[in-house]
Protein backbone atom coordinates (compact mmCIF):
# COMPACT_ATOMS: atom_id res chain seq x y z
CA UNK A 1 0.00 0.00 0.00
CA UNK A 2 1.07 3.62 -0.96
CA UNK A 3 2.68 5.48 2.07
CA UNK A 4 0.73 8.60 3.06
CA UNK A 5 0.45 11.39 0.43
CA UNK A 6 2.83 14.47 0.22
CA UNK A 7 1.62 17.28 -1.78
CA UNK A 8 2.88 21.01 -1.86
CA UNK A 9 2.17 23.56 -4.45
CA UNK A 10 4.09 26.91 -5.65
CA UNK A 11 4.15 29.82 -8.06
CA UNK A 12 6.71 31.55 -9.78
CA UNK A 13 6.69 34.85 -12.10
CA UNK A 14 7.27 34.36 -15.36
CA UNK A 15 6.30 38.01 -16.53
CA UNK A 16 8.59 39.34 -19.43
CA UNK A 17 9.63 43.09 -19.94
CA UNK A 18 7.55 45.90 -21.47
CA UNK A 19 8.54 45.81 -25.32
CA UNK A 20 8.69 42.26 -26.06
CA UNK A 21 6.68 40.88 -28.70
CA UNK A 22 3.79 39.22 -27.85
CA UNK A 23 2.37 35.91 -29.73
CA UNK A 24 -1.11 36.79 -29.24
CA UNK A 25 -2.02 37.46 -33.56
CA UNK A 26 -0.51 35.16 -35.95
CA UNK A 27 0.55 38.05 -38.84
CA UNK A 28 1.28 40.72 -36.88
CA UNK A 29 3.89 41.95 -34.49
CA UNK A 30 2.90 43.80 -31.28
CA UNK A 31 4.95 44.87 -28.38
CA UNK A 32 3.89 44.57 -24.56
CA UNK A 33 2.92 47.83 -23.54
CA UNK A 34 1.14 47.12 -20.49
CA UNK A 35 0.60 44.30 -17.52
CA UNK A 36 -3.27 43.52 -16.61
CA UNK A 37 -2.00 40.20 -14.69
CA UNK A 38 1.82 38.61 -13.73
CA UNK A 39 2.12 35.58 -15.69
CA UNK A 40 2.64 32.55 -13.52
CA UNK A 41 4.32 29.14 -14.19
CA UNK A 42 2.05 27.41 -11.51
CA UNK A 43 3.63 23.61 -9.77
CA UNK A 44 2.00 20.41 -8.02
CA UNK A 45 3.88 17.62 -6.86
CA UNK A 46 2.62 15.04 -5.30
CA UNK A 47 4.53 12.06 -3.27
CA UNK A 48 3.47 8.81 -2.40
CA UNK A 49 6.56 7.40 -0.73
CA UNK A 50 7.69 5.18 -4.06
CA UNK A 51 7.19 7.86 -6.59
CA UNK A 52 7.09 11.98 -6.82
CA UNK A 53 5.24 13.37 -10.08
CA UNK A 54 4.69 17.07 -10.83
CA UNK A 55 1.97 18.84 -12.78
CA UNK A 56 2.98 22.15 -14.23
CA UNK A 57 1.09 24.91 -15.53
CA UNK A 58 2.49 28.05 -17.45
CA UNK A 59 0.92 31.36 -18.90
CA UNK A 60 1.97 30.96 -22.19
CA UNK A 61 0.70 30.60 -25.21
CA UNK A 62 2.96 27.34 -26.40
CA UNK A 63 6.08 25.92 -25.70
CA UNK A 64 8.15 24.25 -27.73
CA UNK A 65 9.50 20.57 -27.16
CA UNK A 66 13.33 21.61 -26.84
CA UNK A 67 12.05 24.11 -23.94
CA UNK A 68 9.98 21.69 -22.21
CA UNK A 69 12.60 19.13 -22.35
CA UNK A 70 15.37 21.81 -20.51
CA UNK A 71 12.88 22.18 -17.74
CA UNK A 72 12.37 19.08 -16.64
CA UNK A 73 16.41 18.41 -17.13
CA UNK A 74 16.61 21.36 -14.79
CA UNK A 75 13.55 19.95 -12.71
CA UNK A 76 15.58 16.08 -12.63
CA UNK A 77 18.65 17.56 -11.52
CA UNK A 78 17.59 19.82 -8.77
CA UNK A 79 14.44 18.36 -7.73
CA UNK A 80 15.26 14.78 -8.61
CA UNK A 81 11.90 13.97 -10.22
CA UNK A 82 12.19 12.01 -13.34
CA UNK A 83 11.31 13.84 -16.72
CA UNK A 84 8.86 11.17 -17.61
CA UNK A 85 7.09 12.09 -14.19
CA UNK A 86 6.57 15.50 -15.20
CA UNK A 87 3.79 17.41 -17.20
CA UNK A 88 4.36 20.84 -18.26
CA UNK A 89 1.39 22.43 -19.96
CA UNK A 90 1.02 25.92 -21.55
CA UNK A 91 -2.46 27.55 -20.56
CA UNK A 92 -2.66 29.24 -23.96
CA UNK A 93 -3.13 32.80 -22.69
CA UNK A 94 -3.07 34.52 -26.43
CA UNK A 95 -1.23 37.59 -23.96
CA UNK A 96 2.14 36.44 -23.65
CA UNK A 97 5.30 36.84 -25.52
CA UNK A 98 6.32 34.34 -28.32
CA UNK A 99 8.24 31.63 -27.33
CA UNK A 100 8.02 29.66 -30.61
CA UNK A 101 8.67 31.05 -34.53
CA UNK A 102 5.48 30.90 -36.45
CA UNK A 103 4.44 33.20 -38.78
CA UNK A 104 5.84 36.21 -39.07
CA UNK A 105 6.65 36.25 -35.00
CA UNK A 106 9.75 34.80 -33.81
CA UNK A 107 10.53 32.78 -30.60
CA UNK A 108 11.87 35.72 -28.15
CA UNK A 109 15.41 33.15 -27.13
CA UNK A 110 16.58 35.75 -24.38
CA UNK A 111 12.80 35.29 -22.74
CA UNK A 112 12.63 31.18 -23.36
CA UNK A 113 15.82 30.78 -21.71
CA UNK A 114 15.16 32.92 -18.46
CA UNK A 115 11.67 31.84 -18.42
CA UNK A 116 13.50 28.01 -18.51
CA UNK A 117 14.81 28.28 -15.08
CA UNK A 118 11.93 30.38 -13.49
CA UNK A 119 10.04 27.06 -14.51
CA UNK A 120 11.18 24.97 -12.89
CA UNK A 121 11.97 27.23 -9.95
CA UNK A 122 7.87 26.45 -9.62
CA UNK A 123 8.26 22.62 -9.21
CA UNK A 124 11.20 23.28 -6.58
CA UNK A 125 9.89 25.00 -4.05
CA UNK A 126 6.74 22.93 -4.83
CA UNK A 127 9.08 20.26 -3.17
CA UNK A 128 10.01 22.07 -0.68
CA UNK A 129 6.17 22.44 0.79
CA UNK A 130 5.34 18.88 0.47
CA UNK A 131 3.56 17.57 3.59
CA UNK A 132 1.14 15.25 4.50
CA UNK A 133 -2.30 15.66 2.40
CA UNK A 134 -5.45 14.49 1.02
CA UNK A 135 -6.78 14.61 -2.39
CA UNK A 136 -10.15 14.34 -4.38
CA UNK A 137 -11.54 13.85 -7.65
CA UNK A 138 -14.81 15.35 -9.25
CA UNK A 139 -16.38 15.81 -12.89
CA UNK A 140 -18.75 18.47 -13.63
CA UNK A 141 -20.73 18.74 -16.75
CA UNK A 142 -20.90 23.03 -18.34
CA UNK A 143 -21.86 22.62 -21.43
CA UNK A 144 -22.77 26.65 -21.95
CA UNK A 145 -19.40 28.40 -22.16
CA UNK A 146 -18.45 26.41 -24.73
CA UNK A 147 -18.84 26.08 -28.39
CA UNK A 148 -17.52 24.63 -31.63
CA UNK A 149 -15.75 27.33 -33.52
CA UNK A 150 -15.65 25.61 -37.10
CA UNK A 151 -19.39 25.84 -38.94
CA UNK A 152 -21.11 24.47 -41.99
CA UNK A 153 -21.64 27.50 -44.41
CA UNK A 154 -24.01 28.11 -47.24
CA UNK A 155 -20.86 28.18 -50.14
CA UNK A 156 -20.73 24.15 -49.21
CA UNK A 157 -17.09 25.11 -46.91
CA UNK A 158 -16.23 24.87 -43.35
CA UNK A 159 -15.13 28.07 -41.45
CA UNK A 160 -13.75 29.09 -38.68
CA UNK A 161 -15.38 31.26 -36.42
CA UNK A 162 -17.12 33.28 -39.06
CA UNK A 163 -18.87 36.24 -36.54
CA UNK A 164 -21.70 36.42 -34.61
CA UNK A 165 -24.83 36.50 -36.42
CA UNK A 166 -23.74 35.75 -39.74
CA UNK A 167 -26.89 34.50 -42.01
CA UNK A 168 -24.76 32.12 -43.69
CA UNK A 169 -24.06 29.37 -40.92
CA UNK A 170 -25.98 26.41 -41.04
CA UNK A 171 -24.67 24.11 -38.25
CA UNK A 172 -21.59 23.47 -36.09
CA UNK A 173 -19.17 21.23 -37.76
CA UNK A 174 -18.10 19.33 -34.38
CA UNK A 175 -19.29 19.00 -30.93
CA UNK A 176 -17.83 20.27 -27.65
CA UNK A 177 -16.52 18.62 -24.08
CA UNK A 178 -18.62 19.98 -21.27
CA UNK A 179 -16.93 18.05 -18.82
CA UNK A 180 -14.76 19.95 -16.04
CA UNK A 181 -12.77 17.76 -14.53
CA UNK A 182 -10.79 18.88 -11.43
CA UNK A 183 -8.83 17.39 -8.35
CA UNK A 184 -8.25 19.30 -5.07
CA UNK A 185 -5.48 18.56 -2.65
CA UNK A 186 -5.41 19.65 0.76
CA UNK A 187 -3.22 19.78 3.85
CA UNK A 188 -3.90 16.68 6.96
CA UNK A 189 -4.93 19.30 8.86
CA UNK A 190 -7.60 20.66 6.19
CA UNK A 191 -5.99 23.47 4.82
CA UNK A 192 -6.51 24.20 0.97
CA UNK A 193 -2.99 23.60 -0.86
CA UNK A 194 -3.94 23.43 -4.84
CA UNK A 195 -7.06 22.66 -7.17
CA UNK A 196 -6.16 21.14 -10.63
CA UNK A 197 -8.77 21.77 -13.15
CA UNK A 198 -8.97 20.58 -16.86
CA UNK A 199 -11.89 22.30 -19.26
CA UNK A 200 -11.82 21.82 -22.96
CA UNK A 201 -12.00 25.64 -23.85
CA UNK A 202 -9.20 27.61 -26.33
CA UNK A 203 -9.27 30.73 -24.30
CA UNK A 204 -11.09 33.78 -23.32
CA UNK A 205 -9.32 37.22 -24.03
CA UNK A 206 -8.28 40.54 -22.83
CA UNK A 207 -9.14 44.26 -24.09
CA UNK A 208 -5.83 44.80 -26.04
CA UNK A 209 -3.12 42.67 -27.56
CA UNK A 210 -0.42 44.62 -26.11
CA UNK A 211 -1.52 44.23 -22.64
CA UNK A 212 0.52 41.12 -20.79
CA UNK A 213 -2.22 38.80 -19.03
CA UNK A 214 -2.87 35.08 -18.40
CA UNK A 215 -6.37 35.88 -19.97
CA UNK A 216 -8.84 33.89 -18.15
CA UNK A 217 -6.65 31.25 -16.72
CA UNK A 218 -5.06 34.37 -14.72
CA UNK A 219 -8.75 35.02 -14.01
CA UNK A 220 -9.56 31.69 -12.81
CA UNK A 221 -6.03 31.32 -10.46
CA UNK A 222 -7.79 34.45 -8.83
CA UNK A 223 -10.85 33.08 -8.48
CA UNK A 224 -9.63 30.27 -6.26
CA UNK A 225 -7.62 32.65 -4.17
CA UNK A 226 -10.54 34.29 -3.23
CA UNK A 227 -12.66 31.81 -2.83
CA UNK A 228 -10.41 29.32 -0.93
CA UNK A 229 -6.91 31.47 0.50
CA UNK A 230 -4.29 33.10 -1.41
CA UNK A 231 -1.70 30.06 -0.30
CA UNK A 232 -3.90 27.83 -2.37
CA UNK A 233 -3.31 27.44 -5.98
CA UNK A 234 -5.27 26.85 -9.05
CA UNK A 235 -4.07 25.41 -12.25
CA UNK A 236 -6.85 25.01 -15.08
CA UNK A 237 -5.06 23.26 -17.92
CA UNK A 238 -6.64 23.53 -21.11
CA UNK A 239 -8.45 20.59 -22.64
CA UNK A 240 -8.81 19.48 -26.10
CA UNK A 241 -10.26 22.46 -27.18
CA UNK A 242 -8.45 23.34 -30.69
CA UNK A 243 -11.29 23.82 -32.02
CA UNK A 244 -13.58 25.13 -29.19
CA UNK A 245 -13.90 28.43 -28.06
CA UNK A 246 -16.72 30.99 -26.16
CA UNK A 247 -18.03 32.82 -28.91
CA UNK A 248 -22.19 31.69 -29.21
CA UNK A 249 -22.41 32.86 -32.96
CA UNK A 250 -26.06 33.11 -32.39
CA UNK A 251 -27.04 34.85 -29.07
CA UNK A 252 -24.05 37.02 -28.26
CA UNK A 253 -22.49 37.56 -24.69
CA UNK A 254 -23.35 41.21 -23.34
CA UNK A 255 -19.91 41.03 -22.26
CA UNK A 256 -15.94 40.66 -24.37
CA UNK A 257 -12.06 40.74 -22.92
CA UNK A 258 -11.29 40.83 -19.19
CA UNK A 259 -15.23 41.31 -18.19
CA UNK A 260 -16.28 37.84 -20.33
CA UNK A 261 -12.92 36.23 -18.95
CA UNK A 262 -13.23 36.62 -15.38
CA UNK A 263 -17.18 35.37 -15.74
CA UNK A 264 -16.42 32.40 -17.07
CA UNK A 265 -13.51 31.74 -14.79
CA UNK A 266 -16.10 32.17 -12.06
CA UNK A 267 -18.34 29.58 -13.81
CA UNK A 268 -15.36 27.14 -13.35
CA UNK A 269 -14.45 28.44 -10.09
CA UNK A 270 -17.93 28.19 -8.84
CA UNK A 271 -18.24 24.54 -9.74
CA UNK A 272 -14.88 23.64 -8.00
CA UNK A 273 -15.99 25.09 -4.67
CA UNK A 274 -19.64 23.10 -4.62
CA UNK A 275 -17.66 20.23 -5.52
CA UNK A 276 -14.95 20.18 -2.84
CA UNK A 277 -17.95 20.41 -0.60
CA UNK A 278 -18.99 16.90 -1.13
CA UNK A 279 -16.09 14.88 -2.91
CA UNK A 280 -14.36 11.82 -1.21
CA UNK A 281 -10.79 12.54 -0.31
CA UNK A 282 -7.80 9.95 0.02
CA UNK A 283 -4.63 10.25 1.76
CA UNK A 284 -3.24 6.71 0.44
CA UNK A 285 -2.81 7.12 -3.86
CA UNK A 286 -0.49 5.31 -5.67
CA UNK A 287 1.22 7.22 -8.13
CA UNK A 288 2.30 6.41 -12.15
CA UNK A 289 3.97 7.80 -15.00
CA UNK A 290 4.73 6.86 -18.37
CA UNK A 291 5.80 8.44 -21.63
CA UNK A 292 5.59 7.32 -25.47
CA UNK A 293 6.54 8.84 -28.94
CA UNK A 294 4.36 8.29 -32.02
CA UNK A 295 5.20 8.73 -35.51
CA UNK A 296 3.28 11.10 -37.96
CA UNK A 297 3.34 12.09 -41.54
CA UNK A 298 3.32 16.28 -41.47
CA UNK A 299 1.19 18.01 -44.08
CA UNK A 300 2.23 17.67 -47.51
CA UNK A 301 4.36 20.27 -49.42
CA UNK A 302 5.19 20.42 -53.14
CA UNK A 303 8.16 22.31 -55.49
CA UNK A 304 4.84 24.27 -56.65
CA UNK A 305 3.72 25.20 -53.72
CA UNK A 306 7.27 27.08 -52.59
CA UNK A 307 6.95 28.42 -56.28
CA UNK A 308 3.66 29.85 -55.39
CA UNK A 309 4.95 31.17 -51.90
CA UNK A 310 7.83 33.07 -53.22
CA UNK A 311 5.08 34.71 -55.60
CA UNK A 312 2.59 35.62 -52.51
CA UNK A 313 5.92 36.82 -50.85
CA UNK A 314 6.92 39.11 -53.94
CA UNK A 315 3.46 40.93 -53.26
CA UNK A 316 2.00 40.15 -56.80
CA UNK A 317 -0.23 37.21 -56.39
CA UNK A 318 -3.95 36.65 -56.88
CA UNK A 319 -6.27 33.63 -56.04
CA UNK A 320 -9.34 32.46 -55.16
CA UNK A 321 -8.44 28.89 -53.75
CA UNK A 322 -5.66 27.55 -51.46
CA UNK A 323 -3.57 28.85 -52.66
CA UNK A 324 -1.33 25.91 -51.54
CA UNK A 325 -2.03 22.09 -52.32
CA UNK A 326 -2.80 20.96 -48.95
CA UNK A 327 -5.57 23.72 -48.41
CA UNK A 328 -9.09 22.20 -48.63
CA UNK A 329 -12.41 24.21 -48.96
CA UNK A 330 -12.29 27.96 -47.25
CA UNK A 331 -8.90 29.58 -49.01
CA UNK A 332 -5.99 31.18 -47.08
CA UNK A 333 -7.11 34.83 -45.89
CA UNK A 334 -5.26 37.03 -47.99
CA UNK A 335 -3.77 39.37 -45.44
CA UNK A 336 -2.41 36.10 -44.07
CA UNK A 337 -1.36 34.61 -47.20
CA UNK A 338 2.56 35.94 -46.53
CA UNK A 339 3.19 34.31 -43.02
CA UNK A 340 1.54 30.73 -44.55
CA UNK A 341 4.16 31.15 -47.74
CA UNK A 342 7.00 32.17 -45.01
CA UNK A 343 5.21 28.66 -43.18
CA UNK A 344 4.99 26.47 -46.45
CA UNK A 345 8.71 27.53 -47.18
CA UNK A 346 9.55 26.03 -43.85
CA UNK A 347 7.67 23.14 -43.53
CA UNK A 348 9.19 22.26 -46.97
CA UNK A 349 12.45 21.78 -45.81
CA UNK A 350 11.34 19.29 -42.64
CA UNK A 351 11.04 15.48 -42.73
CA UNK A 352 8.20 13.65 -44.47
CA UNK A 353 8.19 11.85 -40.97
CA UNK A 354 8.34 13.82 -37.61
CA UNK A 355 7.71 11.91 -33.91
CA UNK A 356 6.64 13.77 -30.86
CA UNK A 357 5.79 12.86 -27.29
CA UNK A 358 3.10 11.08 -25.24
CA UNK A 359 2.25 10.67 -21.67
CA UNK A 360 -0.04 9.58 -19.23
CA UNK A 361 -0.08 9.75 -15.20
CA UNK A 362 -2.00 8.55 -12.55
CA UNK A 363 -3.62 9.19 -9.44
CA UNK A 364 -4.92 6.45 -7.84
CA UNK A 365 -8.34 5.77 -9.69
CA UNK A 366 -7.66 8.58 -11.99
CA UNK A 367 -5.32 8.75 -15.14
CA UNK A 368 -4.13 11.71 -16.59
CA UNK A 369 -3.06 12.27 -20.59
CA UNK A 370 -1.08 14.87 -21.89
CA UNK A 371 -1.26 15.61 -25.67
CA UNK A 372 1.43 17.79 -27.58
CA UNK A 373 -0.46 20.54 -29.41
CA UNK A 374 -4.02 22.27 -29.66
CA UNK A 375 -6.21 19.03 -30.15
CA UNK A 376 -9.21 18.96 -31.40
CA UNK A 377 -11.84 17.68 -29.07
CA UNK A 378 -13.21 14.66 -31.09
CA UNK A 379 -9.34 13.33 -30.21
CA UNK A 380 -9.36 14.52 -26.20
CA UNK A 381 -13.35 12.90 -26.54
CA UNK A 382 -11.95 9.19 -28.17
CA UNK A 383 -8.81 9.08 -25.91
CA UNK A 384 -11.73 9.27 -22.58
CA UNK A 385 -13.85 7.05 -24.24
CA UNK A 386 -11.47 4.60 -24.64
CA UNK A 387 -9.58 5.29 -21.01
CA UNK A 388 -9.34 2.73 -18.47
CA UNK A 389 -10.11 5.25 -15.39
CA UNK A 390 -12.69 7.48 -14.42
CA UNK A 391 -12.56 10.27 -14.40
CA UNK A 392 -10.14 11.29 -17.19
CA UNK A 393 -8.15 14.26 -17.61
CA UNK A 394 -6.78 15.05 -21.06
CA UNK A 395 -4.27 17.78 -21.14
CA UNK A 396 -3.68 19.74 -24.39
CA UNK A 397 -0.45 22.48 -25.12
CA UNK A 398 2.17 19.71 -23.35
CA UNK A 399 5.49 18.52 -23.52
CA UNK A 400 5.78 19.41 -27.00
CA UNK A 401 4.02 21.54 -29.64
CA UNK A 402 2.66 20.69 -32.89
CA UNK A 403 0.21 23.15 -33.66
CA UNK A 404 -3.57 22.27 -34.46
CA UNK A 405 -4.20 18.56 -34.48
CA UNK A 406 -7.11 17.40 -36.22
CA UNK A 407 -8.81 14.01 -36.84
CA UNK A 408 -8.73 12.67 -40.75
CA UNK A 409 -12.55 13.90 -40.84
CA UNK A 410 -12.00 17.35 -39.40
CA UNK A 411 -8.96 17.54 -41.87
CA UNK A 412 -10.44 16.70 -44.76
CA UNK A 413 -13.32 19.43 -44.06
CA UNK A 414 -10.47 22.59 -44.18
CA UNK A 415 -10.47 25.87 -42.98
CA UNK A 416 -8.02 27.68 -40.61
CA UNK A 417 -7.33 24.76 -38.18
CA UNK A 418 -5.71 22.67 -41.17
CA UNK A 419 -4.17 24.77 -43.36
CA UNK A 420 0.30 23.96 -43.44
CA UNK A 421 2.21 25.58 -41.30
CA UNK A 422 3.91 24.98 -37.96
CA UNK A 423 0.90 25.67 -36.03
CA UNK A 424 -1.05 22.88 -38.10
CA UNK A 425 1.46 20.37 -39.10
CA UNK A 426 0.04 17.27 -38.89
CA UNK A 427 -1.02 15.18 -41.59
CA UNK A 428 -4.08 12.54 -42.30
CA UNK A 429 -3.46 9.89 -39.14
CA UNK A 430 -1.91 11.95 -36.86
CA UNK A 431 -4.99 12.54 -34.01
CA UNK A 432 -5.35 8.29 -34.89
CA UNK A 433 -1.56 7.81 -33.95
CA UNK A 434 -1.79 9.84 -30.91
CA UNK A 435 -4.98 8.93 -29.86
CA UNK A 436 -3.38 5.07 -29.62
CA UNK A 437 -0.31 5.86 -28.06
CA UNK A 438 -2.26 7.92 -25.28
CA UNK A 439 -4.48 5.05 -24.60
CA UNK A 440 -1.84 2.67 -24.57
CA UNK A 441 -0.11 4.43 -22.03
CA UNK A 442 -2.70 4.62 -19.97
CA UNK A 443 -3.51 0.98 -20.18
CA UNK A 444 -0.27 0.46 -19.29
CA UNK A 445 -0.42 2.13 -15.56
CA UNK A 446 -3.87 0.36 -15.12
Amino acid sequence: MAEQLRAGAATSNITPWLGIPMRGAFRDVTLADAVHDELLAKALVLDDGARKIAFVLCDLTMMPGRMMDEVKERIAARSQIPPDHVLIAATHTHSAPATVSIGFMDEQTEYTAWTTRKIADAVEIAAQRLQPARIGFASVVEPRIVFNRRYHMRNGQVHFNPGVGNPDVLRPAGTTDPDFTLCYVESSAGEPIAVLGNYALHYVGTDTHAEISADYFGHFFRAIQHLLGSQTVGLLFNGTSGNINNTNVVEPWPNRGHAQAARMAKVLAGHALTEIQLMEMHDHVALGAAMGTFDFARKQTTDADVAVADKVLSGNYAYTEGPFSAVTGQPIYPRWAPAYAREIKVLHTMPKTLTSTVQALRVGPVGFAALPGEIFVEIGLAVKAGSPFMPQFVMSLANDYLGYVASDEQLALGAYETWPSRSAIGGPGIGQAMETAALDLLNSLA
